[in-house]
């Protein structure tokens, strides 16, 4: 039989929401188990909305949606009056924070392996800026080789010279780019995914790994 759980300010919340989160209402927002282990969240009319943070770290607003054990819930606007918690709370409300902080070593461990892929790419990429130079020259000397009219018209010839010792590093300039606005986003992204699951501010990667918050002590 399918399990339902009602989460808001009023009595009847397995999740205690602190009073002065006075976005929440009463009863707030429906999670519902089914026997199928699947997970589905619906919003009760409130007046502020429910929301859930995606992938990126943005948090969505929904009515009915389904989700997963480890969403993450936002009861109302962002914003200090609001309450966030992760769905797992919603069968667990008194316990520790153990099983958060594990989800947030995985993400953790995600994120860095981003890093690293990043940071290879843009080894690659620095020493393409470098060789393009000589990349381009070594070019507008082979064309000609295989192209006799290019050989045999000066003109031409020049032109092509030009084209690879300009236009290849141009190229290779405006491929690089497009990545110079990726380690700016993937930071962004830490700071929103990776944050204390009981205050909800960024938390360093060493609090993450021994699972506590040397903020609000969330272990």
């Amino acid at each position: 039989m399918a399990k339902e759980i009602i989460i808001g300010r009023s009595g009847v919340s397995p999740i205690a929401v602190p009073p002065e989160k006075d976005q929440v209402n009463g009863s707030h927002v429906k999670i519902t188990i089914g026997d199928d282990g699947s997970w589905t969240i619906q919003d009760l009319n409130s007046m502020h909305g429910t929301y859930i943070k995606d992938e990126d770290g943005d948090f969505q607003r929904v009515s009915k949606k389904a989700i997963s054990e480890n969403t993450i819930i936002r009861l109302g606007r962002e914003g200090h009056n609001s309450f966030t918690f992760m769905a797992h709370r919603a069968i667990d409300p008194d316990g520790s924070y153990a099983y958060e902080f594990h989800e947030l070593k995985k993400i953790l461990a995600e994120l860095m392996d981003e890093e690293e892929q990043l940071g290879a790419t843009t080894s690659r990429n620095m020493t393409l800026v470098k060789c393009a130079p000589i990349l381009g020259m070594l070019l507008s000397m082979a064309i000609p080789l295989f192209i006799p009219a290019i050989q045999k018209n000066p003109t031409a010839n020049m032109n092509l010279t030009r084209f690879c010792m300009a236009g290849l590093p141009f190229l290779v300039g405006i491929l690089i780019k497009t990545n110079t606005n990726a380690p700016k986003l993937l930071k962004q992204k830490r700071m929103k995914l990776l944050v204390c699951p009981r205050c909800n501010y960024p938390i360093s990667d060493f609090d993450i790994q021994n699972k506590h918050c040397s903020r609000c002590k969330a272990h």
